[in-house]
Formats: structure tokens, C-alpha cells, sequence
């Protein structure tokens, strides 16, 4: 369905619901979305599930663990702390390990991932050292030093977005760790891409098919240990370098 669109998603539910209405459904979304960093109405979602007898997936992979209150992202956010069906995270990202899980309050379908899921059972699976590192970083960030690093984290955030805006760039979505920079043409943010290059600045190019035709962009990726100096600096030059590009 259309990104973020509940109407369109209603329509396709209720298509499907015409011509079966006894196999199951999953309906998925994200926390946040890491390409325009916005977020879905998740209490809507839920709502549309319960509606046509479908099962909400919601993938916390970019908001867990950085954002929200106690690091509950956008459900803990929105109120929707254990109200979601179906939470699916990455340990890869503010748990800097590897792996992943899943969590609902369905006993069934915690047995059906356990008897039926390879990644849990077979050579991909946590190593211990792994899910140490996961369990360590859970306690940190539902902890006061968690916190902390949020609020440094957001801090940083916010002069990096508003310093862009300044210098007449578009950031997209809502304030989170991802920043998408529009750029726009193609061919003008590959220059980009060599001129940040060329000026110390390490960052990532996003353009088609991950984006649409049009619409490349910086996605800028901050950590808590990133000073508002560094954002500043970095909003700056970035800016001349969009500027430079399109000259």
C-alpha cells in the first residue's frame, strides 16, 4: 500500500476480505521509516489488523533502543507499548551487535517461530557473546546512562537539522538519528558524493530504485558521540556541497 497511507491499506484489506475470509493477513509497517525518517499512525494500524482479522508487524529496527521514552521508540511514543501484535527489531543498530527478534504476547506464534524459524534453530543463530552484547545494551538503554545518551543524542540532532534549514536545505521526517538531505537529480548528488569525499565528510547517497526516480538524497546517520560543533561543521559543509553540485 501507498507508505504511510491508512486509507490505501483499508482498501486493500477489505479487497481481500471480499474474496477470503479465512487466511491470515499480515499487515507491516515500520517505527521509522530510515529512508524519509517518518512514522506511521501505529494506534490506526492496529485498529485496521483488529478490523479484517489481520496481524500488525511493526519494524522497530531504527526507533528501538535511540528514541522514545526509555527507548520504547515510537510505540512507547504513540502509547502503543505492548498494544502492537507483532514487534520485529534489528540488534545490529543501537544494540550494536548482530541478530534480531521478535516479541508478542501470541504463545502460539512464539512456538510457531521456535519449532519452524531456521535463523533460531540452525547456524545464524545468537552466539552467546552475541546476546551478551544485546542484553548489556537493553540494560543500558532502559537505564539512566540510556537516557542520557538520548538526550545528547537528540541535542546534536537538533542543531544538525536546524543549521541545515538554515542554509536552505530540506530534511525530511521528524526529529530521529536518521536525517535525509534532499537532494533531488541524480547526477548532482554523485558529484556530491565526490566532494564529501574530498572534504572529509563521510556519508551515504541514497537514490533508485532504494528511492524514487528524483528524489536522491544524504541520509545522515548521527550518534550520541557526536558534538552539536560536529553537527554544526558537518550541516555547513554538506550544505556548500549540495550548493557547489548543483553550480
Amino acid at each position: 500500500y501507498a507508505h504511510l497511507d491508512h486509507d490505501a491499506a483499508r482498501a486493500l484489506l477489505r479487497n481481500i476480505r471480499k474474496t477470503d475470509a479465512r487466511n491470515a493477513i499480515l499487515l507491516i509497517t515500520e517505527g521509522l521509516f530510515s529512508m524519509d525518517a517518518d512514522s506511521p499512525n501505529l494506534n490506526k494500524f492496529q485498529e485496521l489488523a483488529f478490523e479484517f482479522d489481520a496481524t500488525l508487524l511493526v519494524d522497530v529496527a531504527h526507533d528501538l533502543g535511540a528514541t522514545g521514552p526509555g527507548g520504547t521508540g515510537q510505540m512507547g511514543i504513540q502509547g502503543m507499548l505492548g498494544k502492537i501484535d507483532l514487534v520485529m527489531g534489528s540488534f545490529s543498530k543501537t544494540f550494536a551487535t548482530n541478530g534480531g527478534f521478535m516479541a508478542t504476547n501470541s504463545e502460539a506464534l512464539i512456538q510457531y517461530v521456535k519449532m519452524f524459524s531456521t535463523p533460531h534453530l540452525f547456524s545464524n543463530a545468537l552466539s552467546p557473546i552475541q546476546t551478551a552484547i544485546a542484553l548489556r545494551a537493553a540494560r543500558i538503554i532502559g537505564g539512566p546512562k540510556g537516557e542520557n545518551l538520548r538526550q545528547q543524542l537528540l541535542s546534536v540532532v537538533n542543531v544538525l537539522r536546524d543549521e541545515l534549514n538554515r542554509q536552505g536545505m530540506r530534511c525530511m521526517g521528524i526529529t530521529s538519528p536518521i536525517v535525509p538531505v534532499l537532494i533531488g537529480s541524480e547526477k548532482e548528488a554523485r558529484i556530491c558524493h565526490r566532494l564529501s569525499t574530498e572534504r572529509n565528510i563521510a556519508n551515504m547517497i541514497l537514490e533508485y530504485p532504494v528511492v524514487p526516480l528524483g528524489a536522491t538524497r544524504f541520509r545522515l546517520q548521527v550518534m550520541a558521540s557526536h558534538t552539536k560543533e560536529d553537527a554544526t561543521v558537518a550541516a555547513q559543509v554538506i550544505s556548500q556541497i549540495i550548493k557547489d553540485a548543483r553550480l
